[in-house]
């Protein structure tokens, strides 16, 4: 008897290590994220070991144990809001690091560069809630003159707190 699912089919005979089937409603991403891995037609085996005369593989028996022995890694190159690239290693050491969560998960937090323009974007997001709770600074910001005059008291204070902070 075989199961079937859109994977793979598996014998049942033969799904001794364990092999489930992915539900409906779960995402499968396959990607390589190690490149000093070598296989020597082991497989996932971690090691080998002699049985009765035999060899046979080792397997990971968690996502814990996987995440171990691949220590999957890659390097990015992430472009900002000015056109300045960064490089970046990405390390996952669990099914959590992959996370974006609206810029609140573990891919976004492990990354200083996604952090600091998530940052950026919670500021901006800040600055356009004021605007829209305060009229008066609405009016200001509508006349050219107003807003010019609003903006060369803005770079003053800037210029003051660097100043400040040297």
């Amino acid at each position: 008897m075989s199961k079937e699912n859109f994977l793979s089919r598996i014998e049942e005979e033969d799904s001794s290590a364990g092999i489930e089937g992915l539900s409906q409603n779960k995402t499968l991403y396959v990607d390589q994220f190690t490149s000093d891995v070598n296989f020597n037609n082991r497989g996932l085996a971690m090691q080998e070991v002699e049985e009765d005369g035999r060899k046979r593989g080792v397997y990971p028996k968690s996502l814990k144990e996987v995440f171990a022995y691949f220590n999957p890694n890659i390097e990015v190159e992430l472009s900002g809001d000015n056109g300045e690239t960064k490089k970046e290693v990405f390390n996952f050491k669990e099914m959590k690091d992959f996370e974006i969560n609206n810029g609140k998960g573990n891919l976004v937090n492990n990354s200083p560069f996604l952090s600091d323009l998530r940052s950026k974007k919670e500021n901006c997001e800040n600055v356009q809630k004021q605007i829209e709770k305060n009229a008066r600074l609405r009016e200001i910001l509508k006349d050219p003159e107003s807003r010019g005059e609003l903006k060369t008291l803005l770079e003053t204070l800037l210029l003051e707190l660097d100043e400040a902070n040297k």
